[in-house]
């Protein structure tokens, strides 16, 4: 029990960031839990760390999210059908062009 209230009470930076780290990959017991908000409360370094993470944490989901909705393009990989014959046509003309303009 001493350890444990110890352990809350004099958490370090360092320690605070491993478990921010820790805390995306698995669940933090709830004496790593109270001691990081403790610590969050006195330092204002680590409190703006953990809300940098977190938008960091919900920029990289959002990412993922719009990730499973791919282009055509980006899941066959090349060019979606309708933008292949507009580059097509554009070649197309462009070579006219230059020999019309021999």
């Amino acid at each position: 029990m001493f350890r444990k209230l110890w352990y809350i009470l004099n958490l370090r930076c360092e320690e605070a960031d491993r478990l921010r780290s820790q805390q995306s990959l698995e669940p933090l017991t709830r004496a790593e839990r109270v001691a990081m908000s403790l610590h969050q409360l006195v330092c204002k370094s680590c409190r703006i760390a953990a809300k940098q993470i977190r938008l960091l944490d919900d920029a990289i989901s959002k990412l993922r999210d719009d990730s499973t909705v791919a282009p055509a393009a980006e899941t066959s990989g090349g060019l979606s059908t309708d933008a292949s014959d507009r580059l097509g046509a554009a070649i197309r003309h462009a070579q006219e062009s230059e020999e019309n303009a021999e």
